[in-house]
Parts: structure tokens; C-alpha cells; sequence
């Protein structure tokens, strides 16, 4: 099972992950958390992942729809902490080119407030 911490900066969610994104543990939580936050006005959200070890096709397919939720809102998600082996991951399926990744969630909060 993973844990979602949110908290609400400016006006972006982060939500801190925890756990392994895989079709064990967690299955569908992410999308879950994202549709709360539409329902609540929230469109721009940072996934930090820096508390993520490892993430499967299940995991990337939440990334994925999450990010199309958004998107279909006029809203954005954005990555940030990537562990060495999600961005791995990342890189190997060229998801990179579709989700914009920080260092870190302050960058990332910045680059979503403007």
C-alpha cells in the first residue's frame, strides 16, 4: 500500500508518494488523489516521488492518467526527486519527453505558480 501526503503551496498540490508504484500495491490511489484535487480546483500538482523505489507498468499507466486528467482540465503534473532507478525507468520508456521532471518540489511548485 503507498501513502499520499498532500500539502497545498501557493496554489499548486504536492503530494509526497511513499511506498512502491506497482500493480500490488497502490493500484489506482494516485488517480484517486488527483480526481479529489479537481473536484476541489486544484490543477496544478507535483508528484514527489523522492520516497518512490521502484514503480512498474501499473505505476507508470497511474502517472500517465493522472497527468491526462489534468491535462483534459487545463491543469498540469509534474515530477520531482526522482529516485536513480524511476528515473531510469523514466528514460528507458522516453517518458521523459512527456512529463516535465525537477530536481526538487520548490522548483517545481515555482515553475507551476507562474
Amino acid at each position: 500500500m503507498i501513502k499520499i501526503n498532500e500539502k497545498i503551496v501557493d496554489t499548486v498540490a504536492v503530494c509526497t508518494i511513499e511506498g512502491k508504484l506497482s500493480g500490488i500495491e497502490g493500484k489506482g490511489q494516485i488517480q484517486d488523489q488527483i480526481r479529489d484535487l479537481i473536484e476541489r480546483g486544484v490543477l496544478s500538482v507535483v508528484l514527489d516521488l523522492s520516497k518512490v523505489s521502484w514503480i512498474d507498468s501499473t505505476g507508470l499507466g497511474e502517472l500517465i492518467a493522472s497527468l491526462s486528467s489534468l491535462k483534459k482540465k487545463d491543469g498540469n503534473l509534474v515530477l520531482s526527486n526522482l529516485q536513480s532507478p524511476v528515473q531510469s525507468l523514466l528514460k528507458m520508456t522516453n517518458l521523459t519527453q512527456i512529463f516535465d521532471v525537477y530536481d526538487d518540489f520548490e522548483g517545481a511548485v515555482a515553475e507551476l505558480s507562474k
